[in-house]
């Protein structure tokens, strides 16, 4: 059925945009259908982004990591040919949060006690905004200053829209 194919797409889409790794043999029987639907998904999804990379600065691609027979979204400025600008974020994150987004991620863990780590990531402003909301019951901005100011700035105009009941 093409609703079943549109939802298995935006699912997969939906994980990769959170930077989280895809697995064709598990999503596969997540949606119980054969590995090659599962690879034309991909390449449906490849396509698409490859479309959009047309009319943006940034070009994203699926890129395949062998090491952990995934796929993973990167993202490249197309200017400077290198990833977005990045910069180091301190974050207290749950161990559990640490399992999930150790594979995803390089991360260096700077303190840890029994129920969290502080960690620093090299991520970009924006990506580093999306994760404390994405994980807000499980990750805490530290550091640098300027991102936290940046990610309050964040939360006032989202409360400021729910407080007025407008957008």
């Amino acid at each position: 059925m093409r609703m079943e194919q549109a939802y298995r797409v935006l699912n997969i889409y939906s994980k990769l945009l959170k930077k989280q790794t895809v697995n064709k043999a598990d999503l596969a029987k997540q949606f119980e259908v054969n590995t090659r639907t599962i690879q034309r998904d991909i390449d449906n999804i490849r396509y698409y982004l490859h479309e959009a990379n047309l009319h943006s600065d940034i070009e994203e691609e699926i890129t395949f990591d062998q090491s952990k027979n995934s796929y993973f979204i990167k993202s490249m400025h197309k200017n400077m040919g290198t990833p977005l600008q990045a910069t180091k974020v301190t974050y207290e994150i749950t161990p559990h949060l640490y399992q999930k987004m150790k594979n995803n991620y390089d991360i260096k863990v700077l303190q840890r006690t029994s129920k969290s780590l502080t960690v620093e990531i090299e991520v970009s402003a924006r990506e580093a905004i999306e994760l404390c909301f994405n994980h807000r019951k499980s990750l805490r901005l530290i550091s640098p200053t300027t991102l936290l100011n940046q990610f309050t700035t964040e939360l006032i105009k989202l409360q400021m829209i729910y407080l007025r009941h407008e957008v």
